[in-house]
């Protein structure tokens, strides 16, 4: 995912990159071509001479004492004269001292490459002579290019060559530039996969990613901090309960022994016996709790079960049935049990799943002493096991079915997270809801 998302920016900014570059390029060249053709490049004192000068044509009269300008379109800076088709300068304005009063067809022919006398100049043919506008010296520069026709017809073709070539440099540049950021940014995102895997992580602290290296790597270094503390705290607890587990299951091995030994004793009175079958029932529920407290331990971090063997469903329902009903409650609670596939078999810890259905079936009977009715049915569908189990009870708290899967903090209600948790080691599925009592669906892969 992370390599994915570092090629996706390593595109982006490629493509974004050459796109720029190419709108530029596009955009430079539209303005060259406005500066070229525009009026503008001598439009020095803020006139433009061609326009002066078409003007001057339109302006420039003729009357019996010769030709008048009836307007005042001259600026200071230019003058303009009239030459009549015998070459003599027949009206004028501005006209500087250096500038002759009689032309040759010769002078005429010089003056058409722009500069008379160091003035650059400007010309307009009339039906009366030639119209010339100078401008100061050094004003601007004029310069004479021709081209051929086969130079206008090949230009857009040129111009094509020159954008594509300009494109493919773009890209490299745009390229090279991405494959640096590529790798800054691919490193960045390891740094951050291994990092959300809680594995350590020493980032280059440099470039333009230095701050969030420097972060990563302080986070990683508080992960591992607390990962230790975590680890040595989880080790103390599991050895403190097995020790624990160990030194009270050796003196309530004896303490059970002994008391099932007075129960069969016939020489005690009827009241004693039964006070010794009460211990032995009571010594037998503490070595349940302190099974369940180990299984606890083991089951906390989602451990998987390590006897994994064939087991078939349907003894073992059957199997944890009779134990429950031969523990006395038979007067109490009915068990309907209906079983359909006899030859579904899991792969699973044999002694978990009877502990998970052992418990599930003893919450019913604990939360519903009275008049308690459990249905327990089994099937297989497509490769799955199906194993319900509802009991015409109250049902449970919702507050308990919506944190079944978190194991509560005193022993009491340790039954069906338990079982949750047991389920959900061998690869199943497990649901709970209230409806006319509490209904329980366990769903394991079938062997």
């Amino acid at each position: 995912m992370m390599n994915k998302t570092s090629i996706k920016i390593f595109i982006c900014f490629t493509l974004t990159a050459a796109i720029i570059a190419t709108i530029l390029l596009v955009i430079n060249a539209v303005g060259i071509a406005y500066i070229l053709g525009s009026d503008a490049s001598v439009n020095i004192y803020d006139y433009s001479p061609v326009k002066t000068l078409d003007l001057v044509g339109e302006s420039l009269t003729q009357t019996d004492s010769g030709f008048e300008l009836t307007k005042d379109i001259i600026p200071d800076e230019f003058w303009c004269i009239l030459i009549d088709e015998n070459g003599d300068v027949v009206w004028s304005e501005n006209m500087p001292e250096d500038i002759p009063h009689k032309y040759s067809i010769n002078d005429v022919a010089k003056m058409t490459h722009w500069f008379l006398n160091d003035y650059p100049v400007y010309v307009r043919t009339e039906d009366y002579g030639l119209l010339v506008l100078g401008i100061p010296k050094n004003a601007v520069g004029k310069y004479e290019m021709a081209y051929s026709m086969k130079w206008f017809d090949t230009l857009p073709q040129r111009i094509l060559i020159i954008l594509l070539i300009n494109i493919c440099f773009a890209a490299i540049f745009a390229f090279i530039f991405g494959i640096r950021f590529y790798r800054k940014t691919r490193t960045l995102m390891n740094g951050i996969n291994d990092l959300q895997r809680e594995k350590q992580v020493r980032l280059p602290e440099k470039g333009i990613f230095k701050e969030i290296s420097a972060s990563i790597n302080r986070t990683s270094d508080s992960i591992e901090r607390k990962n230790a503390a975590l680890a040595t705290r989880d080790s103390a607890r599991s050895n403190w309960i097995s020790g624990i587990s160990h030194d009270i299951r050796t003196p309530l091995s004896v303490i059970v022994g002994y008391s099932e030994e007075l129960a069969r004793t016939e020489t005690l009175t009827t009241e004693e016996r039964k006070k010794a079958e009460i211990i032995t029932a009571q010594g037998i529920k503490i070595k349940k709790l302190i099974e369940d407290l180990n299984l606890i331990s083991s089951l906390e971090y989602d451990m998987q079960p390590a006897k994994r063997n064939d087991v078939k469903i349907c003894p073992l329902l059957r199997r944890v049935v009779s134990d429950v009903l031969n523990s006395g409650i038979e007067d109490k609670c009915e068990i309907e049990l209906k079983l359909q596939d006899e030859k579904s078999v899991i792969s699973a810890d044999e002694a978990l799943i009877e502990r998970a259905v052992f418990n599930l079936i003893n919450n019913s009977i604990a939360h519903n002493e009275n008049d308690c009715k459990i249905w327990i049915s089994q099937y297989e569908r497509e490769g799955t096991v199906y194993i319900d189990i509802h009991d015409n009870g109250n049902g449970v708290k919702p507050v308990i079915l919506a944190n079944i899967s978190e194991m509560p903090k005193s022993a009491h209600g340790l039954g069906l997270p338990m079982a949750y948790r047991i389920i959900r080691a061998h690869g199943g599925k497990f649901a709970a809801k209230n409806d006319r009592g509490l209904k329980i669906r366990m769903e394991l892969p079938a062997n």
